[in-house]
This record gives C-alpha cells, structure tokens and sequence, in this order.
C-alpha cells in the first residue's frame, strides 16, 4: 500500500515544482583590441527555501554580479507578487569567454525570474541589456553597440535598450580626439534588428513572454500629506525666521557700519553675497507662499550659511587676536555638534521615527566632517576658508536637531524598538548594489564628470557599515547609487521620473500608511528646479528613498493588510511583424490542468491495483 501512496504523491507535489527558464543575455568581453560584444547563456531556478539568491559563473566574471542578481530577484518576486522568504533562487551563467560582469544583465535577470516564477516561456528571438532598479526601472549601461551586434549575430529580432541611450556617443577611429554620435535604433535598422527603448520592467516582460504585469497605481493619502505639509510649515516657519532676523543683523552691520580693516577686494566680495543672500531669501519666500516648504526650508538654510560665514569673517577681521578668536569659534561648534550627537544617538530607533533619525544622524556626521575641513584649513593658515566650512559645520548640526524634533509629532514612542543589527543585511544590500553600479559606471562607460562624487559617497557607506551605523550606510549608498546613475544622464526624461517618484510615493502611503517625509521633500525640490540634470537628480532620490521606506518596513516585519501589487492581464498575442512574433505561451492554469490530468491518471491506476489486491 505503501508504494500506491508515493505514487500518488508525486503527481500531486508536482504543481509547486518550477520548470528552468534560460534566457539569453548579451555582453562585453574585454580583448586586446578593446571591447567586442558576445552572448552569455543564464538558467533561472527557482525552488522552495528561504530566500536565498545563488549565482555560478562559468568562466568567473571580471565583476560581482551577485548585487545585481539580489536586486533582480527581489523585482520578480514584488511584481509576481510572491514572497520570496519562502524560495531560493539559482542563476547559472554560462559564457564560451570571460565577460564584464555587473548590473548590465540585471533587467533580463528578472525578466527569466518572472518568467520561472509565472511558468511563461521566453520568446527567443528577444534580447536586452540594462541594469535593473530596485522599484523596477531599467537603467543605463554601457557597450550597447557591441551588445547589439552580438545579439544580431545570436539571431535577436529584437533588441530592448534603457529608455535615454537611443543616441550615444563612440569615439571616431578616423578623427583623432573626435566623437561621434550614433543612433542606435537606425544602426540596428541596418543590421536588421529592431531596437527598443524600455523604461521599466513591466515594458520588457511582455516582449520577452506576450503577458503583461500592471502594477497597481495607489492613490494619494491626504491624512499622511496633511501632516507632511503641517511638520515642513513647522519647520520652514522657524528656518525662514531666523533667516530673516541673521539678514537683517549682518545687512546693517555690513551696510551702515563698514569695517575700515577691510580690503576694498574683501569688502566687495562680502557685500556681493549678501546681495545674493537677499535674493535667495526672496525666492525662499516666494516657495514659500505657493506652499513648497521643504524648498523654501532648503533656499533660508543656504542663506543662514552664508551669512554666518560674512558675520563671522567681519569678527575675525576686527580682533585683535585673530588665530585665537579663530580657534576658540571652532572649538565651540565642535563641542556643540559633539553634544547634539549625544543627543541623536540617545533618541531609540522605531517604525515613527526611522527616517527623522536617518536625516539628524547624516547631518551631524556631515557636521563633524565640515569641522574636520575647518581644523585642516586653520592648521594649513588658510583662516576664511575655514570659517566657510565651520559656517557650514555649525549649521548642519543645528539642522540634525531640526530634524530630529520633527519626530516628535505624531510618533508612538511605544513602539517596538528596533535594533539597528536588524537593518545589517539590508544595508550590506544596498552597499553591494551601490558598488557594483559605481565600479561599473567608472569601469565600462567613458569618462564621465562627477563620477568622483559618487565614489567619495560610496566610501563613506562603507565606513559607516563597519562602525555598524547601518542606516547610515543605506542612506549614504542611495545617494552612491543616485549620482552614479543620474551623472550618465541617459534618462531626460523627467516627466517620466517624477510620475515614477509619486507612484513611489503613494505606494508608501496607500500600501503601508507611512509618511515617507524625505522621498516627499525630495520630490516637491525637484519640482522647483527648471535644470533637467536636477530635476532628474531629486526625482531619483524621491524614488530611491520611498523604496527604502518600503525595504526597511519589510525588514523590520511592518505588519499591514496585503493587497496584491500586480493584475495579469491576459496573453496578448502579437501579430506578425508587428510585435515580437510565434510565441510559445504557457500559464499557471495549463500547469494547473495538466497535473490534474497526471493526478486522476494515477488515480485510476492506484485504483485498479488496489481493487486487484483486496480480490
């Protein structure tokens, strides 16, 4: 009897096992006439665990692809909504030689992990590159000519690149120092391949399987944004405030009473920025009155800053002891910034309060850094250039309590603490994610400005997750990963960003009922600035920042009513030469009726043979 029950168990356990997908992904191999563009080979497989992400490279990558691959993963897994606690992941990659490793693959990753995930096939005549962002967009990569060539040659249709990169620039091998620019959809046109520029992962899913993912928009809370706008009044209010009371100080000292040991060169450059400190604060105003108080807050802070350093320099000139008035200034903003560390550092961690801790603990350790410039440059003999950074130094740590007093209001400080140990393999994450995009940005694309500035932002989230500051360490590797990807300046546009940014937004809101305060002050800045370059820049940090909201809420276990994400919406077939063609279409349902067939077969054939045995 015993075998009849194994028989019929195994059909019936058939229906949670996931058939392998393999997907091909196109890539770089460096040789030693440059970059040239092959096909690397990844098999996706997915089995009950507990949320573990493998990868085996095969020859081994000159670059950590297991970063991308988390973040791949983890896509598949909110979008297919699944939890993926409950699963283990298996990438195998396959490449005849060595490849650029990194985040180039991470778009296709998660395409092959939905894909496993639904039981859908892949449509073979389809390839992309591009890396994958942890909200789903698909970002820029390099080598995009070589990739497409390779594709052309591995017998790709089709061809789906990140939305911004249709047009790139390649340097000319005829005009030495010269460039030219390439439009890749008509390069593609020639070598009779159609490419196309994807924005998100939902664009690439359905090219790669005929089935369409659409995540579900929430709608705005007006509760949550009724508090944002009451605490960014609270605080433009008194930042504004002082602003005003320091202009009018610093103008009538500068103004009416001349300092006659001023230069004429010092005295003019004093005068001149506190005109510009005028006009600042009248635009701070202006914010203000349409009810942009986070900008109008950012506009008084630069104003207060720079005031600080012209009063400061005006009593560092009239003292009759200039290098001690000098010494004493800045031992007194070190101590007051060493105080109100002590106070940040005593405030306990809970769900309220996570992101009010993250912005006063990154601004009084920015405070301490700004001062450690200020002792550089009085120890160097360079006097103003230290009051400029100790101006600043002594301001940052006076916004660290700013915000730290912001979340007092509406917090329940009965809440379960939460210990910063339980955000450790969240930032290790986020640190990963951040390297790899950084290295790869410096590595594989041509030389690019500001590069530098996400470097520097990367090594501080490093030092931060060893001292176990970890939240720190996330917030400083949002900021490696934003300006890694903003300074390519692939994606202008920024209509498309900021509607990322407030689905972001509302989802945070609709889904879990948090205030996300920072992805809402970065959103509403970026809306003030005509620049494209910042809009972009602040429309990516709004996104990145809601993201973590929601990261950080999952990690900590937030409990909260599940809605499902993500509605399918049907197989969408596709009409010859109109969209990737012959699709070979399969669903959880046809699994579903199969292993119902298997299950009745054996049935019956248990059946047979028991009433065979008892006759």
């Amino acid at each position: 009897m015993r075998k009849y029950l194994l028989l019929l168990i195994i059909p019936l356990s058939l229906h949670g096992i996931f058939g392998d997908v393999t997907i091909a992904v196109p890539a770089v191999s460096k040789t030693d006439y440059g970059y040239v563009g092959t096909t690397i080979n990844i098999d996706v497989k997915v089995s009950n665990g507990s949320g573990h992400v493998f990868i085996d490279t095969l020859p081994v990558t000159e670059m950590d692809m297991q970063s991308s691959a988390r973040v791949a993963a983890k896509v598949a897994f909110d979008i297919s909504n699944r939890n993926q606690k409950d699963y283990d992941v298996y990438y195998i990659v396959r490449s005849k030689v060595p490849i650029i490793g990194g985040p180039s693959a991470g778009g296709a990753l998660c395409v092959a992990t939905v894909a496993e995930l639904n039981n859908w096939s892949i449509n073979r005549d389809v390839m992309m590159t591009g890396m994958i962002y942890p909200d789903g967009g698909i970002g820029p990569v390099g080598g995009i000519l070589e990739k497409l060539k390779s594709a052309k040659m591995s017998g790709a249709r089709y061809f789906l690149i990140p939305y911004g990169e249709r047009y790139i620039t390649v340097e000319d091998p005829y005009l030495e120092g010269g460039n030219i620019t390439v439009d890749v959809v008509e390069y593609g046109r020639e070598l009779g391949i159609e490419v196309i520029e994807v924005r998100s992962i939902y664009d690439a899913i359905y090219y790669f399987t005929n089935h369409s993912l659409v995540e579900e928009n929430y709608t705005s809370n007006p509760v949550l944004e009724s508090i944002y706008r009451k605490k960014m009044k609270e605080l433009a209010d008194k930042v504004l405030k002082l602003a005003e009371d320091h202009y009018r100080y610093v103008s009538n000292r500068l103004e009416r009473d001349p300092s006659a040991k001023l230069s004429y060169l010092l005295e003019m450059n004093l005068k001149r920025r506190l005109e510009e400190s005028r006009e600042e604060l009248e635009i701070g105003e202006k914010l203000y009155s349409q009810g942009n108080y986070y900008s109008a807050t950012s506009k008084a802070f630069g104003v207060i800053i720079n005031l600080e350093a012209i009063n400061t320099t005006l009593n560092y000139m009239e003292s009759s002891d200039k290098r001690g008035y000098l010494k004493d200034y800045l031992v007194n903003i070190q101590e007051d910034i060493k105080d109100k560390k002590e106070i940040i550092r005593s405030r306990k961690l809970i769900r309220d309060n996570f992101e009010y801790i993250l912005a006063s603990k990154s601004r009084i350790y920015e405070g301490e850094d700004l001062m450690d410039s200020a002792w550089r440059e009085y120890y160097n003999d360079n006097p103003l250039a230290a009051i400029e950074y100790a101006s600043y130094g002594k301001w940052r740590g006076e916004s660290a309590i700013w915000w730290l007093q912001l979340s007092d209001r509406n917090s329940n400080l009965e809440e379960e603490v939460i210990e910063e140990y339980q955000l450790m393999p969240l930032a290790q994450k986020y640190l990963d994610n951040a390297e790899v995009v950084v290295l790869y940005s410096s590595m594989i694309l041509p030389e690019i400005g500001g590069i530098e500035d996400a470097e520097e932002k990367l090594e501080r989230a490093r030092e931060y997750y060893e001292r176990g500051e970890y939240l720190l360490s996330i917030g400083e590797s949002i900021d490696a990963y934003v300006y890694a990807t903003t300074y390519l300046n692939f994606n202008t546009d920024t209509e498309y960003l900021r509607e990322r940014a407030e689905k972001r937004i509302n989802k945070v809101m609709g889904k879990y009922n948090y205030l996300p305060i920072s992805a809402m002050g970065y959103y509403e800045y970026a809306n003030s600035f005509n620049d494209s370059f910042y809009k972009a820049l602040y429309y990516k940090y709004s996104t990145a920042y809601a993201q973590m909201d929601i990261d950080i809420l999952q990690e900590i276990g937030h409990n909260y009513s599940y809605q499902g994400d993500v509605f399918i919406t049907g197989n969408l077939s596709s009409s010859p030469g109109e969209k990737p063609g012959d699709r070979e279409v399969s669903s959880n349902i046809s699994l579903g009726i199969i292993s119902l067939f298997i299950g009745l077969s054996c049935g019956i054939f248990l059946g047979y043979f028991i009433r065979r045995d008892n006759s």
